[in-house]
């Protein structure tokens, strides 16, 4: 391997990524619990409005997942069993919550006498995407996507079609070769987005097709190649938290033009200075570049999180605290369970406590606290007494290498490295 820096080689495990995860899947769960916060005065106004953002924690989960992925690849490549063990072992990391989540919400929404649940539950003839992980082409396909208990699969399906081909990609291509086409590929993604928005115009499906959002995970992939090279490590650091300030600052800037001057953004949007919808701007900022730029920022977060454990600073210590990495573990059950969860909430409890009316500030929030304390209890039940379990089967599915690569590669530090991160991502 070619540069591994010492903080691959000391340890298999990077807490500060966990409290990455940790910050991924609140930044999500805000953004879909912020409906219970009423709109009492123009200052929550605006907090539910950038609350309403935190969908961008799918864009760092996504990165994460190219970082991570991308790393163990790079760092089995060698493995006799390269295939069969990155597949078994990614398969008892996904597989077993999300079938059992999915089959157990369609047979309790089957079952249950409620005239709300049957029309927020896929429809039957749609189940078998689901199942197949191709729920994110739904709004190509059949024009419509959601909203649903399960809608928010569409991202793990990503995150699964990008398993399926990346791994063979990496196998055959030369070392060198692999940023360069992860850095061409999350061109292809930027390239196809701005072409179907000027062909078709904003469409929710250009935000869910794997080929419109693989930039993201992609620019992990190309951290994880840089990450492996201690030299080119010192020379970009003094870089990363500019381009964090220049992906996730544009971003956040040009959605805030749109929410402050929105005849003026609508002008320069769409020609017009007729008002759109801020829903309608914000797929269209997305779809030009706001995606690439979101996916850059987080990428360079992560390499900041991940480098130099040598460096003791406020991020990384931030990261590094218990809360945030019980979070962390606990975050691919948070992100599955949340939203039935949230569901389930709004079918047969808010009826009962609210009725018609609007809750209060103080009741509201006691809403969004009580269901994060629910999701979290079922979440780190779900980990500790059946996920955990699951995992421990990946001791059988190790990298195995041939007895003549002993003495070149630091197997045990690589295999080390791998193993660790695939179990907490």
């Amino acid at each position: 391997m070619p540069g591994m820096n010492n903080a691959t080689a000391r340890s298999g495990f990077i807490p500060e990524l966990n409290g990455l995860r940790a910050i991924a899947i609140i930044l999500v769960f805000l953004c879909h619990v912020r409906l219970f916060i009423p709109d009492t005065d123009s200052a929550w106004r605006l907090i539910k409005t950038y609350l309403g953002l935190g969908w961008v924690g799918v864009d760092l989960f996504f990165v994460l997942s190219g970082f991570l992925i991308t790393g163990i690849l790079l760092d089995t490549r060698n493995a006799k069993n390269y295939f069969s063990g990155f597949y078994v072992r990614r398969i008892l990391r996904i597989f077993p919550l999300y079938y059992a989540v999915l089959t157990a919400v369609i047979l309790a929404g089957m079952a249950l006498k409620s005239t709300i649940v049957p029309s927020v539950l896929p429809i039957p003839q749609d189940r078998w995407l689901y199942y197949s992980y191709l729920t994110n082409w739904l709004g190509l396909w059949k024009g419509q996507w959601g909203p649903n208990y399960l809608a928010h699969f569409w991202s793990l399906a990503v995150e699964e079609q990008f398993y399926l081909v990346w791994p063979l990609a990496v196998w055959l291509l030369p070392y060198p070769a692999i940023p360069r086409v992860a850095a061409a590929l999350t061109l292809v993604a930027a390239a196809v987005r701005v072409i179907w928005i000027a062909h078709s115009g904003a469409d929710i499906a250009i935000g869910l097709a794997t080929v419109c959002r693989m930039d993201s995970l992609f620019v992990g992939a190309i951290c994880a190649y840089l990450f492996r090279n201690r030299e080119r490590m010192e020379k970009i650091r003094v870089w990363l938290w500019p381009i964090v300030g220049l992906g996730l600052g544009t971003f956040l800037l040009a959605f805030s033009g749109v929410l402050f001057f929105p005849r003026q953004a609508a002008l320069v949007l769409y020609g017009s200075s007729e008002a759109v919808s801020l829903d309608d701007a914000t797929l269209l900022l997305s779809g030009w570049g706001g995606y690439t730029f979101l996916a850059l920022g987080f990428g360079a977060l992560v390499l900041l999180a991940a480098y130099g454990e040598e460096k003791t600073t406020i991020f990384r210590r931030i990261l590094r605290t218990r809360t945030l990495g019980s979070i962390g573990t606990y975050s691919y059950g948070i992100y599955v369970f949340h939203v039935p969860i949230l569901g389930a909430t709004l079918a047969f409890v808010t009826p009962k406590v609210f009725g018609d009316d609007e809750p209060t500030l103080l009741l509201g929030l006691c809403f969004v606290f009580g269901l994060a304390l629910v999701t979290y209890i079922v979440s780190a039940a779900s980990y500790e007494f059946f996920e955990r379990k699951i995992l421990a089967l990946k001791r059988y599915f190790e990298p195995r290498y041939a007895s003549a690569l002993s003495d070149a590669i630091p197997l045990q530090a690589m295999a080390a490295r791998a193993v660790s991160e695939a179990s907490q991502s």
